[in-house]
């Protein structure tokens, strides 16, 4: 993904276990407050369950789990971003949102390399905001096309009402 096509990008940033993440704000359709989550059995373990939004049932992701970072109770900060993936719309849990920050091609690095690169494609680059490391990640590729088909078949075949 290039970054230099722009000047500069829009990002909605979030934190998982006080570590600020960013995702592109192309992706995020909206955030909201941590409603009643119903689970799902045969979903994978990073799958909190299904919300019904506005009538419409999507799959909600805890965004801890899926990193590999231990899960902890909800507070009043845990929002659900919704995003628009290929698969159709997903809400992904996480600790807080902080904002949307604007970062210049100058402030954006490419990812390290950090082991084994296929299970970290998702990371895009690694945004600079004065001392602050802010993750930038591609949140539909975190997720994983055919996971979330595979998320999607397993809740559509379970028939869900919304």
């Amino acid at each position: 993904m290039g970054f230099n096509t722009m000047s500069t990008k829009q990002f909605l940033t979030f934190s998982l276990k006080s570590q600020p993440y960013g995702v592109p704000i192309g992706s995020v359709r909206e955030i909201n407050r941590v409603t009643d989550i119903t689970p799902v059995p045969q979903t994978p373990g990073f799958v909190a369950g299904v919300i019904n939004l506005r009538g419409k049932v999507i799959p909600v992701v805890d965004l801890r789990m899926k990193f590999g970072i231990p899960s902890v109770p909800h507070t009043r900060e845990t929002c659900i971003i919704v995003i628009e993936s290929d698969a159709g719309q997903v809400g992904m849990i996480v600790d807080s949102v902080s904002g949307v920050i604007d970062l210049s091609a100058e402030q954006i690095e490419p990812r390290p390399a950090m082991g084994e690169e296929s299970k970290i494609s998702y990371v895009i680059g690694m945004g600079k905001i004065d001392n602050t490391v802010v993750i930038l990640i591609d949140i539909v590729k975190a997720l994983g096309h055919s996971e979330l088909t595979k998320i999607q078949n397993a809740i559509s075949s379970q028939n869900i009402a919304a």
